[in-house]
């Protein structure tokens, strides 16, 4: 198994997701909860991110099958949308501005405010915010190198790891903002910008190389091309 697509899975969707970046604007839209509804409601975004995840992992290409998308076709197109999520990251764009805050009802247990808050934040935080085509893209991808049941285990744990992060930033979400503060959001998020381009740039590659076999230097090709 090649464990080199494991790890570039692994550091490209956490890329893409964007955990740190993303925090200032979880913190907007929980600001009003009490701490312990803060945590609950960054647990239950975790595990809604892993499960959406899975989802489009497991039943991604059934999903190009049934519209008579090619693999190719797709990993050109994800390149590009991916190319422009990290563009946009580049540019300190966030991908979700100027939007209203949602707050839990202040009845009921720490898990039920929690649910209910998380119920008004699911749209738009997890999608699309997490969740969005970029993401959706590259787990696709990822999934379609997956020939093995090694390899789709590992890929299914990166997925979960994935999900263990974005939850390990959200409940640390008012310490990671008081000690980086904006300067230092922003150069995480211009950071994380320049490792998408460089992981659109390798998929545009690999879908030429599938496209037009034995035209491009093999050592650079992440694929296998028959």
């Amino acid at each position: 198994m090649d464990w080199s697509i494991v790890v570039n899975s692994f550091i490209g969707i956490i890329a893409i997701l964007n955990p740190i970046g993303n925090v200032p604007i979880f913190l907007e839209h929980v600001e009003n909860e009490t701490p312990k509804v803060q945590r609950a409601v960054a647990l239950l975004m975790a595990g809604a991110v892993f499960g959406l995840l899975l989802v489009f992992f497991l039943f991604g290409n059934r999903i190009l099958t049934m519209f008579g998308i090619t693999i190719p076709a797709f990993r050109l197109a994800g390149s590009i949308i991916i190319l422009r999520v990290g563009l946009r990251m580049l540019q300190g764009k966030s991908k979700f501005e100027n939007s209203g805050i949602e707050t839990a009802a202040s009845s009921g247990t720490t898990f039920d405010q929690a649910r209910n808050s998380l119920s008004h934040i699911l749209v738009p935080v997890a999608m699309p915010l997490f969740i969005g085509p970029g993401s959706i893209t590259t787990v696709i991808l990822y999934a379609e190198k997956s020939t093995t049941f090694l390899m789709t285990t590992s890929m299914i744990f990166v997925l979960f790891l994935s999900a263990c992060v974005v939850g390990a930033c959200l409940v640390s979400a008012r310490y990671i903002f008081s000690k980086i503060g904006h300067n230092g959001t922003q150069i995480v998020i211009r950071f994380m910008g320049m490792i998408l381009c460089a992981i659109a740039m390798q998929f545009m590659i690999d879908g030429i190389a599938q496209l037009l076999p034995g035209t491009l230097n093999a050592d650079f090709i992440h694929v296998h091309v028959n």
